[in-house]
């Protein structure tokens, strides 16, 4: 079987919630390939981290208390090595893997840079506010509206300021405008968030 269809059937097959299953996964892979199209970047490398960088996050991988994007490393490396994935692309695939949060920092290749910034602008926006709201009772994080409305301030405040690129950067103000123009319609609305 060919590795991408592999990797799509791990993540459709682990359980995860939409806001983190393989379409967010795409999304990753794609925004990168945008971000990063005056760069030549390996496909092969980008688009496996993109389908794998979640995964110590879904129900069949994820152990209580352990940090996903390290969890997502170790899974990473086991399933790519009985896949027979390159040993030389499995270290830039596991450094992307466990660099892509936002509060890391960038990893070491360009590969891990791009699917970082293409991770942490798919939470911003809104397709971030998307997913922040399709995650409401399913994410300990977000049990209520409220705590997505809290999450969202968060990250059109914080979130910009972890992107690097200028392709990024660019992004990153657009799609904080678009979560602070929601933030303030649902503040007008709600009498500030009294009747969400």
């Amino acid at each position: 079987m060919d590795i991408r269809k592999e990797l799509i059937q791990i993540v459709e097959k682990s359980g995860s919630l939409s806001a983190w299953g393989v379409k967010h996964c795409f999304r990753v892979y794609y925004l990168s390939k945008e971000l990063s199209s005056h760069l030549s970047l390996d496909d092969e490398v980008l688009y496996t981290a993109a389908m794998l960088h979640d995964t110590g996050k879904y129900p069949v991988y994820a152990l209580k208390n352990i940090d996903h994007a390290l969890r997502s490393k170790g899974v990473s490396a086991n399933l790519l090595q009985q896949m027979m994935f390159s040993s030389v692309k499995l270290p830039i695939v596991l450094d992307a893997v466990e660099n892509h949060m936002y509060y890391s920092e960038p990893g070491r290749s360009d590969e891990a840079v791009y699917l970082r910034e293409a991770d942490i602008l798919d939470n911003m926006g809104n397709i971030g506010l998307m997913r922040l709201f399709s995650l409401v009772g399913q994410d300990e994080l977000i049990l209520t509206p409220e705590d997505a409305i809290d999450r969202a301030r968060l990250f059109a405040d914080a979130l910009p300021d972890k992107v690097v690129t200028k392709a990024g950067k660019r992004l990153a103000i657009k799609r904080r405008e678009e979560s602070l123009r929601f933030l303030a319609g649902i503040k007008r609305q709600t009498l500030e968030y009294a009747w969400l």
